[in-house]
This record gives C-alpha cells, sequence and structure tokens, in this order.
C-alpha cells in the first residue's frame, strides 16, 4: 500500500485512537505525539493510549495533553492506529481498543512486522516511525509547528542513536533540516535525551 492511501481514512474518521508500543521509546512516544497533534489540527477528536506513564526523559515534550493511561476499553473508536508495534502482543491491554475499532491501521518501520491491520503502511528504509508520520502529515496538508517538529526531531533523534546507527540516510537528514526550520532547539533535545 501507499501512504496516500490512508489520507482518506484518517479524514473520514471523527475519533481517532493512537497506540505506541509498551514500554514506549523516543520513537512511539514522539510519532504519537506529533500525529495525534496533527489530527487534532484537522479537528479530529484524537488521544494517545499508553500502557504506562510517559518515561521522566519524555516529558519535556509538548503535545503531552493528547495521552490518557488505558484503564479499560470505553466507547468506540472510528479509527485505531498502531504506531512503531510489530505485532499485536506490543500493545497490551490496548488490544481491546484495537479489536474494538471500526478500521485498524498499522504504521511501522520495523522489518519483523506482522501486518496485522486493516491497513498496513511499513517502510523498513525508514530510519524511525518518525519519517514516516512526517510524510503523512505533510500529505495531510497540516501544518508543521514546533510542536509537532520537536516530537519528530525526539522520534527520529533516539530511534537513529544520534544519527550514528547505519539506518541513518541521506532522508533522515533532509527531514531533519526541515525540522530544525520549524523551531527545533537541537542542542536542548540532545541535552534531555
Amino acid at each position: 500500500m501507499i501512504l496516500d492511501d490512508l489520507i482518506p481514512v484518517l479524514k473520514n474518521a471523527k475519533k481517532i485512537s493512537v497506540l505506541p508500543h509498551i514500554s514506549a521509546d523516543g520513537d512511539a512516544i514522539g510519532s504519537s505525539l506529533a500525529f495525534a497533534y496533527a489530527l487534532s489540527k484537522i479537528g479530529k477528536d484524537a488521544t494517545v493510549y499508553l500502557e504506562e506513564e510517559i518515561p521522566r526523559t519524555y516529558m519535556f515534550l509538548p503535545c503531552r495533553e493528547k495521552t490518557q493511561i488505558f484503564e479499560q476499553a470505553e466507547g468506540e473508536f472510528d479509527v485505531v492506529v498502531a504506531l512503531d508495534t510489530g505485532d499485536t502482543g506490543r500493545l497490551g491491554n490496548r488490544i481491546e481498543i484495537f479489536n474494538k475499532a471500526k478500521i485498524t491501521v498499522n504504521i511501522d518501520h520495523h522489518q519483523t512486522n506482522d501486518m496485522f491491520a486493516s491497513y498496513n503502511y511499513v517502510d523498513t528504509k525508514a530510519s524511525a516511525t518518525g519519517e514516516i508520520i512526517y510524510d503523512l502529515i505533510g500529505k495531510m496538508n497540516v501544518e508543521m509547528d514546533t510542536c509537532i517538529a520537536n516530537c519528530l526531531y525526539t522520534a527520529i533523534v533516539t530511534d537513529t542513536g544520534g544519527f550514528r546507527y547505519s539506518n541513518t540516510t541521506k532522508r533522515t537528514h533532509e527531514i531533519i533540516a526541515q525540522l530544525i526550520d520549524k523551531g527545533v532547539d537541537v542542542a536542548d533535545i540532545a541535552k534531555k535525551v
């Protein structure tokens, strides 16, 4: 599937849940916060459901008001998006939300992803799920702001080991340059993560 196929799915939804993997890392949290905030900018009721509190390392990230700790599945979502999650076992108890959804979406960059959703977009060439979300936000015509940029920068910088890992590409640096142009304080984030 191509990324464009997700646009009508998201635009036609009203209530969207975003589910990063359990024991969420910088990519899972940063991508989820950026995505939920971008969805809210186009009028969607978007919430990031977490299995546990955001680790202290990432408490500096903006858009945290889009998160909620999962207790039990209440209501139904038009679309549930699993981010940076290779299989449903990585959803933990939030599998309840996933299973009750009208439409499920899986966005990831891991080669081990088992394509478990109604719509699966897995780009193994992306250094981080943050790269995919950057492209998706652009295709949704959502204006990139400092809040989104900081979240995506954190997602990418953590999954590339500060751009030291072999998954760092020319495209990674092109995206990072765009995020810096939107006001990311590179030194500040480097100090925090």
